[in-house]
C-alpha cells in the first residue's frame, strides 16, 4: 500500500494546515515506536486502516487478504516488520484531553501483551517495513555494492488521532530504526505530496506515468529489415509467449544481472570522465518474491472479492516476453481495486534498432490491451515510462500527484540532487 497519513486526496499542505479536533490524547515525549509480531495487534492495524483502503471490502475478506499476503515469501522470514506508535507503559493522557473527554476516550499506557479492545485503542499509528535487496553504485568507487534496502508501506494513523504530530513523530522514529537495521537506502510512495516525507529522509523522485486505454488504436509497426528479428517474427508482428512461474524466475534473474552490468558500465564510464560529479546510482534489485506477492494480491482479489471463476483466474497472466529471449519482456499487475493494469517492469534489449524497439513496444502494448480488455480493466498505467513510448503511441507523459516515489540514502551526506534512482518502476511498489 502507499504511504498515507490522511485521505488519498490530501496533500502535505492540507495535512499541516488542518486544525486538530480537540486536545491531543498523549504528549509526544510519552510515545514510542515498537515492532510487533502478535497476530491480534497486527490485525488491529488492518482494522484501523480499513477506513481508507478497504473500499467496501468486508472486514473478514480484508483480513483474509492481508493474511494471504503475509504468508508469501516476500512477507515471511522476518522480511516484513509491523511497527506501531503507542504510549509508553507508564504514560497517561494529557490533562487537557481528560477534561475534554470526561469519562470517554483512551486512557493509560500500552501493554504489548494485552489484546483487549481498550488496550488496542491506544495504537496511534502503524507502518510496515520490508527488507529488500538493492544495488548502490557511486562514481569514484571501484565496484557497485550489493546492499540491503528498506521499503516503507502502509503508513497509517487513525483519523481520530490525526493532526497532533503523531504521524511526523512516527516517521522520524522509523528513520532512526532503519538506520539501526544496516540498510543502505530506504524508499516509499507518498500520497501526501512531494515534501512531507522529505522532512525525515525520503526525498521525492521522478513521478510520471503514461496512461494507455485498451481502446487506443495503435500505429502500424515499422518495417524491420534485421535478419535477427525476422527469424522469429514477421515484418509486422513479434512472436510473444506468456510469462509462466518458471520463465519469470529466468527473466528476473537475467534482468537483475543486466542491471548490475549496466551500473558497472556507468561506474567505468563516469570514472574515466574528468570532472564527473560524485553521483550515486541506486536500484531496487528485481526479484521474483515481489512479483509473486503482487500476483498473489491480484489473484486473491479476483477470486475472493470480485468472485471470478477458477478457470478465469488461471488465466491471470504475469506478462509476455519475446520468444527466444531473456531480455525483452513486460510484466504487469491486475489492480482490480483501482481498475488498472499496471506495468511492473518493461525491458527491451538496448542493442536493438529503433524500428525493432518500436515494433516490440507495440507488441507489448497490444498484449497489455488484450489483457486489460479480458479482465475489464479501464486503463493501462506505466509509471515513469519513457517519453519515446508516449511519442510512439501519440500520448503525453503525465505528472503523477499520488504514490510519489521517495528515496533516501541512510547515514549519508550525499547531495540528494546527485542521487539517481535507476529502474524507478512499479515493480518496487508494495
Amino acid at each position: 500500500m502507499t504511504a498515507l497519513l490522511a485521505s488519498p486526496t490530501s496533500s502535505s499542505a492540507k495535512l499541516t494546515l488542518t486544525k486538530a479536533k480537540g486536545p491531543a490524547p498523549y504528549a509526544l515525549h510519552d510515545l514510542i515506536l515498537i515492532p510487533v509480531t502478535s497476530p491480534e495487534i497486527i490485525q488491529q492495524t488492518w482494522t484501523n486502516n480499513m477506513e481508507e483502503w478497504a473500499k467496501g471490502v468486508p472486514l473478514e475478506q480484508y483480513h483474509a487478504r492481508e493474511q494471504h499476503l503475509a504468508a508469501t515469501a516476500f512477507s515471511s522470514e522476518n522480511h516484513l516488520i509491523t511497527w506501531i506508535l503507542v504510549p509508553k507503559a507508564d504514560a497517561d493522557v494529557t490533562e487537557e484531553y481528560k477534561t475534554a473527554t470526561g469519562n470517554h476516550g483512551v486512557r493509560g499506557g500500552f501493554n504489548p501483551k494485552d489484546f483487549s479492545k481498550k488496550n488496542l485503542e491506544r495504537i496511534l499509528g502503524a507502518v510496515e517495513t520490508y527488507e529488500r535487496p538493492g544495488i548502490v553504485a557511486t562514481i569514484g568507487d571501484e565496484a557497485l555494492r550489493e546492499v540491503s534496502s528498506v521499503s516503507v508501506a502502509s503508513v497509517y494513523a487513525p483519523s481520530k488521532y490525526r493532526n497532533h504530530g503523531y504521524g511526523k513523530l512516527m516517521m522520524r522514529l522509523l528513520w532512526k530504526e532503519i538506520e539501526d537495521m544496516g540498510a543502505s537506502f530506504s524508499f516509499l510512495y507518498s500520497d501526501l505530496g512531494p515534501d512531507f516525507y522529505g522532512n525525515f529522509g525520503w526525498t521525492a523522485r521522478t513521478s510520471t506515468e503514461i496512461v494507455i486505454l485498451p481502446s487506443l488504436t495503435l500505429p502500424a509497426p515499422p518495417s524491420m529489415a534485421s535478419s535477427a528479428m525476422t527469424t522469429r517474427a514477421s515484418a509486422r508482428t513479434v512472436e510473444l509467449e506468456t510469462v509462466t512461474e518458471e520463465s519469470l524466475a529466468v527473466l528476473i534473474e537475467h534482468d537483475a544481472q543486466l542491471l548490475r552490468t549496466q551500473l558497472t558500465e556507468k561506474l567505468k564510464e563516469r570514472s574515466n570522465t574528468a570532472g564527473s560529479e560524485r553521483t550515486t546510482f541506486v536500484a531496487v534489485t528485481p526479484e521474483v518474491r515481489c512479483i509473486q506477492w503482487l500476483h498473489a494480491r491480484a489473484w486473491f482479489n479476483a477470486k475472493e472479492i470480485w468472485k471470478f471463476q477458477d478457470p478465469q483466474i488461471k488465466d491471470l497472466r504475469l506478462g509476455v516476453y519475446v520468444t527466444g529471449t531473456k531480455d525483452q519482456f513486460v510484466l504487469w499487475h491486475h489492480d482490480f481495486t483501482d481498475d488498472n493494469l499496471f506495468i511492473l517492469r518493461w525491458r527491451i534489449d538496448s542493442t536493438t534498432t529503433s524500428d525493432e524497439s518500436d515494433t516490440i513496444a507495440l507488441a507489448f502494448v497490444e498484449a497489455a490491451q488484450q489483457e486489460a480488455k479480458k479482465w475489464r480493466l479501464s486503463k493501462i498505467v506505466f509509471w515513469n515510462g519513457h517519453v519515446s513510448l508516449a511519442n510512439l503511441l501519440g500520448l503525453k507523459v503525465q505528472h503523477r500527484h499520488h504514490s510519489i516515489p521517495s528515496l533516501g540514502l541512510v547515514k549519508s551526506d550525499q547531495d540528494t540532487n546527485n542521487i539517481a534512482w535507476v529502474l524507478n518502476e512499479k515493480y518496487s511498489w508494495c
